[in-house]
């Protein structure tokens, strides 16, 4: 058997939280969410701001639920960059006391942050956003919102809007049966409303599911400045394909392999009054033939507000496509911040609840991004690379040393370089 030796020294996994803990710091979190947070009893002993930050770290961190932060507790470097720590049981009282107030500001906030991180991540292109919803697979019945969902899955439902980057702007938490578009048309206006001016000098390019296909979706784009990009329904686009479409082939390496063709025809809204771009793409069917219908093709329609001069049909056939990497960002929340399940029984506390993830997956992605602009890594191997870090936490002449493995020193000191440089730090 192996010699075990113990020792009285305060030892932490959590090394790697010192350079969350200055990103915090240099994106002045404490500023930005202050007047946004409900205000704690004179008699507490951690802020609003304390536990706040103390749920973001945890998230970083790996925590999973609400008991996960007293495991926490233990380690020396989660308590030296937090300060003051409170049991779960504190928690999720101070996720009861969220209001729909301090929720909207929550969000405003988290739109502005994921603005600016795209910003200082070096990106000069166009802000594409998508929109999309999710649902969240709850058990039990005493949380409120809990319903089923068109996919029968019991439940609460979720709308989120993300960037090209995968920046988070908006994240609202909703009972199970929300229609996917339900409070899209204010989702839009907010999201708007609150970006950082630097990222709207060019006109912001919103991508969608054909769920969103509606004329409230397309006429808070036009009133909001965005253009958009939507897949459109079957029922809206089979009365267009009665017209004459000039059918061509598609032009492109994965197109001509899909033997597609396109074409191009106008919808009308009556509620914008407007007439806007459809772009069709059909492709031969295989297998038997169906009766009623045109068996020869499969069809797809788009409609957007963008001109052929500005965006080709395959162009903008293949910009529609990355659309899924909201997927993959979907995923990442869920599978790598555990959004899959909520702690809590009030909605307005599970909101808040997701809201504090989102700001932690940004600040997760922004790091991906920093260290790595054109392969980003996901939180999983984020914190094996750079939170759980093994360290020996020292108290010295009233100051606290954090000592680390020689192995990690070039890792670490580039991690804190690349991170003030591009927050302008130093």
């Amino acid at each position: 058997m192996n010699r075990v030796i113990f020792q009285d020294r305060n030892l932490s996994s959590l090394g790697g939280l010192l350079l969350f803990k200055e990103l915090l710091v240099g994106s002045r979190l404490d500023e930005r969410v202050g007047e946004a947070l409900p205000r704690q009893h004179i008699a507490s002993c951690a802020s609003g701001f304390d536990k706040f930050r103390a749920l973001l770290l945890g998230f970083l961190s790996g925590a999973e639920c609400l008991e996960d932060m007293d495991r926490l507790r233990s380690d020396p470097m989660f308590r030296e960059v937090n300060g003051t720590l409170v049991g779960s049981t504190s928690y999720g009282d101070y996720l009861r006391k969220f209001s729909e107030f301090h929720l909207q500001r929550l969000n405003q906030e988290l739109c502005r942050l994921a603005g600016e991180f795209h910003i200082r991540s070096g990106s000069a292109e166009r802000l594409i956003l998508d929109i999309d919803s999710t649902g969240h697979e709850q058990h039990g019945e005493k949380m409120e919102g809990l319903a089923y969902n068109y996919k029968k899955v019991w439940g609460l439902d979720s709308i989120e809007v993300f960037d090209q980057k995968g920046f988070l702007y908006h994240l609202n938490v909703r009972e199970g049966n929300a229609f996917t578009a339900d409070d899209a048309p204010f989702v839009i206006s907010e999201v708007s409303r609150h970006l950082p001016r630097h990222a709207t000098r060019r006109q912001p390019l919103l991508r969608a599911d054909s769920g969103y296909c509606n004329n409230s979706v397309f006429k808070a784009c036009e009133e909001n400045g965005f253009g958009f990009l939507v897949a459109m329904r079957e029922n809206l686009y089979s009365p267009l394909l009665r017209r004459r479409i000039k059918w061509r082939k598609a032009k492109g390496e994965e197109l001509e392999k899909e033997k597609a063709e396109v074409g191009e025809s106008l919808y009308y809204s009556k509620l914008c009054e407007k007439v806007f771009r459809v772009i069709f793409i059909r492709r031969p069917r295989t297998g038997e033939r169906e009766i009623f219908a045109d068996w020869h093709w499969t069809y797809q329609a788009y409609v957007t507000t963008e001109s052929s001069s500005e965006l080709s049909a395959e162009v903008a056939v293949e910009l529609y496509r990355q659309r899924g990497n909201a997927e993959n960002f979907i995923r990442e929340l869920k599978n790598g911040f555990d959004l899959h399940h909520f702690p809590c029984q009030k909605l307005k506390a599970n909101r808040a609840y997701g809201l504090i993830a989102a700001f932690a997956y940004n600040f997760m992605r922004f790091v991906g991004l920093v260290m790595s602009p054109t392969k980003p890594m996901f939180s999983k191997r984020i914190r094996f690379t750079l939170v759980k870090l093994a360290c020996q936490v020292v108290r010295r002449a009233r100051r606290t040393v954090v000592i680390f493995p020689r192995r990690y020193e070039k890792e670490v000191k580039r991690c804190f370089m690349n991170i003030r440089l591009t927050l302008g730090c130093g």
